[in-house]
């Protein structure tokens, strides 16, 4: 009888356990859920371009890179042949086509406080609708940077992920070509054969020398 009592209070125990866990569970996926909607009420969404096919952007040294989309491949404006690295530019593509900030700055002083009256970067980004946004990149702001779009009546802060993505030159973006390795390459075949030829010139002439 003991034995029996002390068995349906185990299994009491382990029904409110599995209850207490159960009701952690689901209160922990209501604060996450709750906290991600928090989150996304939050963003800046500053732009917004679906599948982006043309990219300009230049910098204040006076460089700039034109890349455009055509058959789902990326290529320079002004040069077809050459081939890019297409992850690389999806990855620009990615970047400045979505932009959220960090904040906006509320009654923001003149375009010269923030170094956007000549930005560190200006960015076109063009959709396959059409749609076409400007980016202008200033100043650093702590981890942050400075920016507004094209009508410049806003200034928001944004990641340093934004104008880091943006370090890449035309050079940069190239596929390395083949040559230069498969030149090494024959360079040591030639190399390897040229020891082989001597070690068998030198085996030859200790052979005769042994026969004298």
């Amino acid at each position: 009888m003991k034995q029996k009592k002390g068995l349906i209070i185990l299994l009491a125990v382990l029904l409110v356990l599995c209850i207490v866990y159960f009701a952690l569970r689901s209160y922990n996926q209501s604060q996450k859920e709750a906290e991600q909607a928090k989150a996304e009420a939050e963003k800046i969404q500053v732009v917004d371009i679906e599948n982006p096919v043309e990219i300009t952007y230049s910098s204040e040294d006076g460089s700039s890179v034109s890349l455009v989309k055509e058959d789902d491949t990326w290529h320079l404006k002004d040069d077809t042949e050459t081939a890019l690295v297409q992850d690389t530019i999806e990855n620009i593509a990615d970047t400045v086509s979505d932009v959220q900030a960090e904040r906006q700055i509320e009654d923001p002083d003149s375009l010269e406080s923030y170094g956007l009256d000549s930005p560190a970067y200006t960015i076109t980004v063009t959709g396959e609708d059409g749609t076409t946004e400007t980016i202008y990149i200033g100043d650093g702001a702590d981890s942050d940077y400075y920016m507004t779009t094209g009508d410049k009546e806003n200034v928001y802060t944004v990641s340093s992920s934004l104008p880091n993505v943006l370090e890449m030159n035309t050079d940069n973006l190239k596929e390395e070509e083949e040559t230069e390795s498969t030149e090494d390459d024959a360079s040591a075949d030639d190399s390897s054969s040229d020891d082989s030829t001597s070690g068998e010139e030198s085996t030859d002439t200790e052979s005769g020398s042994s026969s004298e």
